[in-house]
């Protein structure tokens, strides 16, 4: 007899075979747990070495051990739970309850992984610290003396606010410069061709180059030539000049975005009721187009601020330049290392704000 999809019988036979349908398998994920588990031990037997030979030759081998064995039983936990929900899951599987046996096979996974996720934790962490410590903590000492550190903390922050200024300077020019060569790109009509080429030709080129021969040629070559006022000015001026002609294009480039990101429909019914061209811009287009680029033009200002590096070259006492000089002294670059954490501590910040305000628009465009 030939069974319709709705034939009562069917169902059953259909119900029947998802019912035995093995719950998903547990091997793996505690196979690649075990591996997790066993690199991790290995790693902290080293790292633990390392560190204690630092205490005393003596002290290597128990605290090599302490160490695996600390890890060995943090990563127990979460294998011997998988362990355990493994084995409930065969049980329920072969006593005929499909359900439990997919709980707890689901159970079994989840452990696994967590064993994994710590594991993964884990080996960053202690591979860094056995790269610090290892053949007598020379890694440590070459970056990271503590004596060299808070000798030049001070002079080296106090010259970090060379780059926030130039920084800050730089962006707020680059986005007004930018904004003009978006503008000037978004010009319709043939009466605009030739404005639309000159900012095209400028953001191409610009883009093109790299900062640090901007900084080279703009830092050297105006007071080479001479000119009365424009070859007497300071060195950061003539920086800030540079850091701001380079990202004027890429500034220009996200307002271009935010401004083809406007239907055309708001400017049309803007300008029907009377409102002037530059109205509409700066009322109705300009505050919709930043709200869409604040992400990544914050992104924009971040790297300019780590390129206000790039001006030591030139002759500028900023945070790295103060740092070479203790560098010199000391024959230790652990002053190098506060210029890195004064760019870390300024940066990531900025950056989970960036994140924060991506998530937002890409939330209010319902994506």
């Amino acid at each position: 007899m030939t069974k319709t999809m709705g034939d009562p019988v069917s169902a059953t036979a259909a119900d029947g075979a998802t019912r035995q349908t093995p719950p998903l398998p547990t091997g793996w994920p505690l196979a690649m747990a075990a591996a997790f588990a066993a690199a991790s031990v290995g790693i902290a037997f080293l790292a633990g070495s390392s560190v204690a030979a630092l205490i005393g030759e003596t002290m290597r081998l128990p605290g090599a051990m302490l160490a695996a064995l600390g890890i060995a039983l943090v990563l127990a936990v979460p294998i011997r739970r998988a362990l355990a929900a493994r084995s409930r899951s065969r049980e329920a599987w072969t006593a005929g309850d499909p359900v439990a046996a997919r709980v707890a096979a689901a159970h079994a996974r989840h452990h696994a992984f967590t064993a994994m996720g710590v594991g993964g934790f884990l080996l960053p962490v202690l591979a860094v610290a056995t790269f610090l410590t290892i053949n007598d903590a020379v890694v440590y000492k070459t970056f990271l003396r503590g004596d060299v550190i808070l000798a030049s903390l001070l002079d080296v922050t106090r010259a970090f606010g060379a780059n926030l200024s130039i920084a800050i300077t730089a962006q707020i020019l680059s986005m007004l410069l930018g904004l003009l060569l978006a503008v000037g790109r978004s010009l319709q009509g043939s009466s605009f061709v030739l404005v639309r080429g000159v900012c095209i030709f400028y953001v191409d080129i610009f883009r093109s180059l790299p900062a640090i021969v901007i900084i080279y040629l703009v830092c050297f070559g105006v007071p080479l030539m001479g000119i009365p006022v424009l070859s007497d000015g300071d060195p950061m001026l003539y920086a800030i000049v540079a850091l701001s002609l380079t990202y004027a294009a890429y500034n220009g480039e996200q307002f271009r975005a935010g401004l083809k990101g406007i239907h055309h429909s708001q400017i049309s019914a803007a300008q029907s009721l009377g409102i002037p061209p530059g109205a509409v811009l700066r009322l109705i287009v300009l505050p919709q187009a930043m709200r869409r680029i604040a992400g990544p033009m914050l992104g924009n200002f971040i790297a300019l601020q780590k390129d206000t590096a790039l001006v030591n070259i030139v002759g500028i006492v900023d945070a790295f330049t103060q740092a070479k000089i203790y560098s010199a002294n000391y024959y230790n670059l652990s002053s190098v290392t506060v210029v890195c954490i004064l760019f870390i501590a300024v940066t990531i910040p900025q950056t989970r704000l960036v994140d924060y305000l991506v998530a937002r628009a890409e939330t209010k465009e319902g994506r």
